[in-house]
């Protein structure tokens, strides 16, 4: 019994069948005659509705209540417990007091651990005056100091910094000078044979990941232990990284991977320009192999677009778990691809990259115009379609010009599709797990069968019977048939309707390529992840699978039934890529530009009001163009847009929630071998138009105004063109030389291979050491020179990076490069790592005594400099 209007039925429920009592009050009573063939109910008006299941039906009016024996209780029996008894069966004690474990919360207090006990050296020796006792201090702890312990207690499935491993493994003695860095490690999130064809519980490698941060901030985080892949993840410590799982759906379609990269070899005017982002972002993917990447650049690129901040597109600065990322990122998928097809399009100029384009339409009247080639973006992405106008005789109709006419005439217009996408991107308009009901009640269920014969299936017919049961296609066709468009799913495995088959122009096959989801746990916020099918040019030669999750900076082997199935509610699909099977054969690629332009690194620019007159750098000639394994010294400085999170623990100690986040605002470049050896070609300061919040000038050398393009008197360039820069000399084959480059390149946001980058920090290390030694200390040490003395100068750096490797060529050669770094750190250790004076090792003093300098012959380390 229920209230009809209240009454909500599903689409999907069985046809039922419902009685409505025809009346204008409520209802009060309700009885069931004893012989259950009749139904009455009675409402406040006074009425009486009685129901029968027949027409014939039967009533006692004489019916009494039943009469049932009394229950006996039974007799008590001792019980009898043994060794097998079962616990359950022992009773419970009642209680009239309340229990501690009703105790309230806010009379609970944590009183610290108990103290240690004390030393039996101390009792033995202890002596008692009045009721003090003294003892002597046997000098096996510290005095008024009690020796910290550790929390055990770690978070599951979270890895241990690097600088732990890196102390675990010099404590160990397992590691020997010579031998190779342990292997990384695989991820242990998940298992790829985990029996769940439907995959109703999520799996925990879909879980949202956090960076953890060290004092030693995120370079310490171990990302490797997520990433057991040759396939680059993305951070996620950047605002609107909630863009990461398109732009790896972005980066997996090779023709736009293509299009981007050519579109960085041209000369774009425009600042700001999202496809020269994504060439540059795509280039650092590439070189990753298997390393994390960051899209900070593409992401402050797009957070300058006033059109994306007025449609909303970017992420709030705390978290809200009624935002919905599905609908987001359909919006930003929207968004992105207009934007980029707007930077792509030259008028004029665009290649013809689509073999099937119509460059000879039917009508005459178009054919006497020549048509603009659409941009390459469009070729991929774009339908394409034609206008049909047709002259009609209606009473309020709308006039339009008619060619064949012509004049104005009543007309009715329609578009006809005429030519497929290579790449169809759909968005699912499901926004959040209530609107992606009808993808769960849809699709293949859990296989019926007995268990024995479920444990008996392998691994691939379990994803045969999803994928072929699946509500979403693997594979469907496209037909044009003049103005219609047929559209059929085609299972996998199975042969090609014949209407499928015919010309590129009419007939396409899809495949689903990618599919970007929702994922949201039942106490978790919800985050964005990517499924992506590998193209099988960069697939590994023995993957199992080509199906791979990209969960920010996570890379993870899936199954296929984990992309087809959508039975659980933890997910809810957002944008889904299908790509034509037969898009190379469609394609030329050749046509897109593929010639470098070089020209920036020989041209002296600046957008600066006030024009640099005594620069300090001396731009390249084209005679000194750089080649593969051309010297160059580098050095960068920065400035921080947001200050440091950090939070005070209870203990007094610090805890890093968020590193600074730092930006780069000058980088110096220097010729590192030739006639001109140690003389800077680049030397530019980068204008920002983010607020910064500090200048670091203590550390960076940079103060405010330089920045500035009214105010500063350097060489001011725009954040893209200096990595145009950069990114030139990495793709000539250069091998830079600098101190702690792996820092500054994160910084900068690029990825060199190891063997194009020369770190002094490295040279002047021992493995077996945790000490790294300064720059300024080695320049004081080695090369007798007092550097950063009042503050940092990039080209100072440089310089002096370059001749320490200058010099350990020499020591190498000498053989004496072994003592020499022996007695670096012995100095070090003696002078607190601090500059002293220069005599004799066993004389050098712990205090910085470096205003008693002269200009003679300063101390040696006990060997010859040649």
């Amino acid at each position: 019994m229920c209230d009809v209007s209240n009454l909500s039925i599903g689409n999907f429920a069985p046809p039922s069948q419902f009685y409505q009592i025809q009346t204008s009050s409520y209802i009060t009573a309700m009885d069931i005659s004893s012989s259950a063939q009749s139904l009455v109910f009675g409402d406040g008006a006074s009425f009486v509705y009685q129901y029968a299941d027949r027409e014939d039906f039967g009533v006692n009016p004489y019916s009494l209540p039943l009469s049932t024996a009394d229950i006996v209780a039974p007799a008590a029996t001792p019980q009898i417990i043994k060794e097998d008894t079962p616990l359950s069966t022992i009773g419970m004690p009642y209680y009239t007091d309340p229990l501690l474990s009703v105790w309230p919360n806010n009379k609970i207090f944590e009183v610290g651990a108990q103290p240690l006990p004390i030393d039996e050296e101390i009792m033995k020796n202890i002596k008692t005056i009045d009721f003090v006792g003294y003892a002597p201090n046997p000098g096996n702890m510290h005095r008024n100091q009690v020796p910290r312990k550790k929390k055990l207690a770690q978070k599951k499935n979270v890895p241990k910094f690097r600088s732990e491993q890196e102390r675990e493994l010099l404590l160990s003695n397992s590691v020997i000078i010579g031998d190779e860095p342990p292997a990384r490690r695989s991820s242990s999130v998940g298992d790829l044979r985990t029996k769940d064809p439907s995959v109703m519980i999520m799996p925990r490698y879909y879980q949202h990941v956090e960076i953890q941060y060290s004092k030693f901030g995120v370079d310490d985080f171990d990302f490797g232990y997520y990433n057991a892949t040759s396939f680059g993840g993305l951070e996620t410590h950047i605002r609107n990284s909630y863009c990461n799982s398109f732009l790896q759906v972005l980066y997996f379609i090779l023709p736009l991977r293509k299009i981007a990269k050519s579109h960085i070899k041209t000369t774009c005017a425009k600042e700001n320009c999202l496809l020269c982002e994504l060439g540059f972002l795509f280039h650092m993917l590439e070189d990753s192999k298997g390393q994390n990447c960051q899209a900070t650049n593409f992401l402050r690129a797009f957070s300058t677009i006033p059109q994306a901040a007025a449609l909303g597109l970017f992420e709030p600065d705390t978290p809200n778990r009624s935002l919905s990322y599905s609908a987001l990122m359909q919006n930003f998928t929207r968004f992105i691809m207009e934007q980029i097809h707007q930077e792509a399009n030259t008028p004029g100029a665009n290649p013809l990259i689509l073999k099937t384009l119509d460059q000879n339409p039917t009508d005459k009247a178009l054919a006497e115009t020549p048509l603009d080639i659409p941009s390459s973006m469009q070729q991929l992405f774009g339908l394409q379609t034609q206008s049909q106008s047709k002259c009609v005789d209606l009473l309020y109709p709308k006039k339009a010009w008619c060619n064949h006419c012509n004049q104005y005439q009543p007309t009715t217009t329609k578009k006809i599709i005429c030519g497929l996408p290579g790449v169809m991107l759909i968005n699912s308009g499901a926004s959040n797990s209530e609107e992606a009901l009808i993808w769960r009640q849809n699709g293949p269920n859990s296989p019926k069968s007995s268990s024995q014969t479920q444990q008996q299936m392998d691994d691939d017919s379990i994803a045969a019977l999803i994928t072929s049961s699946s509500w979403l296609p693997e594979r469907f066709g496209i037909h044009i048939n003049g103005s219609e468009l047929i559209i059929k799913a085609l299972p996998t495995g199975k042969e090609v309707p014949p209407e499928f088959t015919g010309s590129p122009e009419t007939c396409a096959i899809y495949e689903l390529s990618s599919t970007i989801l929702q994922v949201k746990a039942d106490e978790e916020l919800p985050h964005l992840v990517s499924q992506i099918k590998i193209p099988e040019s960069d697939l590994e030669a023995d993957a199992k699978t080509p199906w791979y999750l990209f969960n920010d900076f996570l890379v993870h082997k899936i199954r296929p039934e984990e992309v087809f199935s959508f039975k659980g509610s933890w997910k809810t699909p957002s944008v889904l890529q299908y790509t034509r099977v037969d898009l190379d054969s469609l394609l030329d690629l050749e046509a897109l530009p593929s010639e470098v332009d070089h020209s920036l690194l020989f041209q002296d620019m600046s957008i600066a009001d006030v024009t640099n007159t005594t620069p300090r750098y001396e731009v390249l000639s084209p005679d000194e163009m750089p080649h593969p394994g051309t010297l160059v010294a580098i050095d960068a400085e920065f400035v921080a847009l947001q200050q440091e999170e950090t939070e005070i623990r209870s203990d007094g100690t610090k805890s890093l929630i968020r590193p600074s986040t730092l930006t780069l605002a000058r980088v110096s470049v220097l010729r590192g071998d030739g006639p001109k050896e140690g003389v800077p070609f680049i030397d530019d300061y980068i204008a920002t138009s983010e607020p910064i919040v500090d200048y670091l000038t203590e550390f960076s050398g940079i103060k405010a105004g330089d920045l500035d393009p009214a105010q500063s008197p350097y060489t001011l360039l725009p954040l893209k063109m200096v990595y145009k820069k950069l990114r030139l000399l990495v793709d000539l084959g250069c091998i830079f030389i600098g101190h702690g480059l792996n820092k500054d390149f994160r910084i900068i946001n690029l990825i060199i291979p190891p063997e194009q980058i020369v770190d002094t920090v490295d040279i002047y290390h021992i493995r077996n050491r945790q000490r790294k030694i300064s720059l300024r200390f080695l320049a004081w040490h080695l090369l007798h020179q007092d550097i950063q003395s009042e503050t940092h100068d990039s080209i100072e750096d440089a310089k002096t990076a370059l001749l320490l490797y200058k010099k350990y060529l020499d020591y190498k050669q000498n053989g004496t490069f072994g003592q020499v770094l022996e007695e670096v750190y012995k100095a070090g250790h003696k002078s607190n790592w601090l500059k002293g004076p220069k005599e004799p090792l066993s004389r050098v003093s712990s205090t910085p005594q470096m205003e008693k300098l002269t200009h003679g012959p300063l101390f040696t380390t006990g060997w010859s400099v040649q």
